[in-house]
């Protein structure tokens, strides 16, 4: 049986390598159309101010950036596996009669929800290059702390289960403390959304470009943890199934070996 935080850390990586080509494939065009229509708007505002525009040169070249965003998908990968790996451990101990596909699959659905779909819906992305430099990190701020606590939320739920199923025999006293759970949940996660302040920058680009490049941004995490539950789920099995196929050749073996009964003299 193999350690689940390598096999994570490993499949995260692959993962985070086809998600940056997914991205570098359909998501950079989408960037790239918005950094234009974003000096475009510099340009005209410096034009109606009649204050001299200056143009910079970018200073890594296109190529390298999207090279440097697939390492940067890969290492995004390889971290997110290494917390895929914690919540798979502790829904282990929560469930620990499910199948490996099984906590898999349930493990990338709370990751998906806590630490991307969650906070897209408080912190939609907008493209890099567009919003203010000077509200820069307290978006920044506001958007990680909220990602934080909605993943200490989820683990708190996964405790609270795993205190229940140990602490009550009775399955309608535990169907009744599942309810109160999910409610708690439900009213933090209500608290978080309306206490923590949203994106102060006006939205600057067309409609159709922001949904375009926050669609496909959803779509590459919807495919990260997808390989993640996958790629771990499968292999932890294809482990735990090895010495029944062990077993399976070594009576195949001794089969095929067995002299025949017509050769006995």
């Amino acid at each position: 049986m193999p350690k689940v935080a390598i096999v994570a850390l490993v499949v995260g990586l692959i993962a985070g390598l086809l998600v940056g080509g997914f991205h570098n494939w359909f998501t950079v065009p989408v960037i790239e159309r918005a950094i234009i229509l974003e000096e475009q708007r510099a340009a005209a505002e410096a034009r109606a101010a009649g204050t001299p525009l200056t143009e910079e040169k970018p200073l890594v070249s296109l190529g390298a950036q999207r090279g440097g965003m697939v390492v940067g998908a890969a290492l995004f990968g390889a971290i997110f596996g290494l917390v895929f790996s914690g919540g798979y451990a502790l829904l282990r101990r929560v469930a620990p009669r499910w199948p490996p596909l099984a906590l898999a699959l349930t493990t990338a659905a709370l990751g998906m929800w806590a630490l991307s779909l969650f906070p897209f819906i408080k912190w939609p992305q907008n493209p890099p290059g567009i919003g203010e430099v000077s509200t820069l990190t307290f978006r920044q701020g506001f958007s990680v702390l909220f990602i934080f606590l909605s993943a200490v939320a989820v683990v708190a739920l996964l405790l609270g289960v795993r205190r229940i199923n140990s602490a009550v025999s009775s399955l309608s006293h535990r169907a009744r403390l599942y309810g109160l759970a999910a409610l708690a949940y439900g009213a933090f996660a209500a608290i978080i959304s309306l206490a923590l302040p949203g994106n102060p920058d006006p939205i600057l680009v067309p409609i159709d470009l922001l949904h375009l490049y926050r669609t496909l941004t959803m779509i590459g995490h919807f495919l990260l943890w997808t390989f993640l539950a996958l790629g771990v789920g499968l292999t932890i099995m294809w482990y735990q199934r090895a010495p029944q196929r062990q077993a399976a050749s070594g009576q195949r073996s001794t089969v095929s070996g067995q002299p025949s009964p017509n050769s006995q003299g």
